[in-house]
């Protein structure tokens, strides 16, 4: 392997390949020609960010920057206003509208001096910025190939992840170039394209949110098996972990890392159970008086903010972040313990905690169990339902106030859960009546009493001077409600019909009939104020 400080043209043969592709591929020498271009054009930047989603592209564009001298700027995702923020601070924003030329490529790569700047917001959403240097990349990939550097020869590395982020770019391409193992350009959305196109024997670098969604794929045969498939940037499931093994035919072997050290341990995953951490080679983990993580590596010696349970043997579980550790009235909570009682009631298949006002707000993912509860109780009971099960192993303080049923958890494409994005669930404007009282009239009939808030978002402009709520929202809040109440598999209205008779206005009080007709596949559905009724109408499902 080549450290990455002392790539050159005469790292590799002219011919090696880099990409494969049609025509022989990108070769080494067209690479690095590109590689001269792109800093040739770069000259005199002393801060350029490099945000192209063509893994090609990016490298180019990484390696021409950091031999122009310039510091290498990365966004924490490319979103538009993340880049137009990030482009008022850098000198040259290299993107797909970058083209780079060719000329001789004179690299002046230093271990020190050359540097990569990551910008991460974590868990709790506050943006951090992360530097690190060339050379703490050449230590952490030297680990990685001592430990399967010989089993990987030769396979071609495809992936799901972004190269932002250090596990993507290490993962993605640094390690690949630097061992002389290929790498495709783009990056795989879809599981049906990613394994009709993957190499045989390949590499998969992806991820739990996308390993998460390989039930119901067809196994592959087995000579279609990558050699090796990584994950990280969040615990990975057991299901999605037997997923995998299934369709893939592979043991998921996960990375645990931060952005500061990046990869420190690994493990690997047949399904069932945690198994413990081991540290990457020459890595060394212990934990310091307060539980926490504290590493000793090639990369430096440096203290995270996991809580961790060192064994003997130098293995170690994870507890949890230290700032997941939430002051609630007076006392200590872990969020993540909150969230494992949650996930060990049978209606639960997955759950998220956030602290609102001081009290804790849960996000729950329902099981089969879990839907046909929420169907027969209704939101508000079946969350008083959860809090008393709850209420057996947790204090009152831990217990949730409140709560939100999804059919997915909000995640970035790594995995990573937002404390703002769970909390915007909760404190997005009002979209949705406040409901009174439920009246169960059968298996699939209902009443719910209604109040109209005032400070409806479908009131503003909807008319000035005299607002009306909009008869297509009426709508919709009965295909919402028969969703969440009846627990029917509603997305949204896909025929339907409606009468209107009377105006809604802020401040009402409503009564909103609904009736499911299976044999039919509609639901019926009637507002009423008093015995006027506003509106009525069918949705077919």
């Amino acid at each position: 392997m080549i450290r990455l400080e002392d790539l050159s043209p005469s790292a590799f043969a002219p011919d090696h390949v880099v990409l494969p592709g049609g025509e022989g591929g990108v070769l080494w020498s067209q690479f690095c020609a590109e590689i001269g271009g792109a800093a040739r054009q770069l000259a005199g930047c002393r801060r350029v960010a490099v945000v192209d989603e063509d893994c090609r592209r990016f490298a180019v564009g990484l390696l021409g920057g950091l031999s122009a001298g310039a510091e290498i700027v990365l966004p924490a995702n490319t979103q538009p206003a993340t880049l137009a923020l990030l482009a008022e601070e850098v000198d040259r924003v290299v993107d797909d509208t970058f083209i780079p030329g060719t000329a001789e490529w004179k690299p002046g790569l230093s271990a020190e001096d050359s540097r990569l700047v990551f910008h991460t917001s974590g868990s709790t959403g506050a943006a951090k910025r992360v530097e690190r240097s060339l050379g703490t990349l050449s230590a952490e990939l030297t680990a990685l190939h001592g430990l399967w550097g010989d089993c990987l020869a030769g396979a071609v590395t495809t992936s799901t992840v972004p190269h932002h982020h250090v596990y993507g770019l290490v993962f993605n391409f640094l390690w690949p170039l630097a061992a002389g193992r290929p790498f495709l350009a783009g990056r795989f959305d879809l599981w049906e394209t990613l394994l009709a196109e993957m190499p045989e024997g390949a590499v998969l670098v992806t991820s739990p949110a996308h390993l998460a969604r390989l039930g119901g794929l067809e196994p592959l045969a087995p000579d279609r098996r990558p050699r090796m498939v990584l994950s990280a940037g969040a615990p990975l499931s057991e299901a999605a972990s037997l997923d995998a093994r299934r369709v893939l035919g592979t043991t998921v072997t996960e990375i645990y890392g931060s952005t500061e050290t990046g990869a420190m341990a690994t493990r690997s995953r047949d399904g069932v159970g945690q198994p413990p951490w081991r540290p990457l080679p020459g890595y060394r983990i212990t934990s310091d008086a307060e539980g926490l993580l504290h590493l000793d590596s090639p990369v430096g010696n440096l203290r995270i903010a996991d809580r961790v349970e060192v064994m003997d043997d130098g293995g170690f579980h994870l507890l949890g972040r230290a700032d997941r550790i939430v002051k609630i009235e007076g006392k200590r909570v872990g969020l993540d313990e909150v969230e494992q009682a949650l996930e060990g009631l049978p209606e639960v298949e997955r759950a998220a905690v956030v602290v609102l006002d001081g009290r804790l707000a849960a996000v729950l993912v329902l099981g089969d169990e879990g839907r046909e509860a929420l169907a027969a109780w209704g939101a508000y009971r079946f969350g008083r339902r959860l809090r008393a099960t709850l209420s057996a192993g947790l204090e009152p303080v831990c217990l949730p106030r409140r709560w939100r049923f999804v059919a997915a958890l909000p995640e970035s494409v790594m995995g990573k859960r937002r404390a703002e994005d769970l909390a915007e669930l909760f404190t997005a404007p009002e979209r949705l009546p406040k409901v009174l009282d439920r009246r169960r009239k059968g298996e699939a009939e209902l009443e719910l009493e209604l109040e109209i808030p005032p400070a409806l978002l479908w009131f503003q402009g909807h008319f000035p001077g005299r607002p009306i709520l909009p008869g297509v929202v009426q709508m919709d809040w009965a295909v919402h409600l028969g969703r969440e109440e009846l627990g029917l598999p509603l997305q949204a209205a896909q025929e339907f019909q409606i009468k209107f008779k009377s105006v809604v206005a802020p401040g009402d009080r409503l009564t909103l009939g609904l009736r499911h007709d299976r044999d039919k596949r509609r639901l019926s559905f009637e507002y009423r104020r008093g015995r006027d009724v506003c509106s009525s109408g069918t949705v077919f499902l």
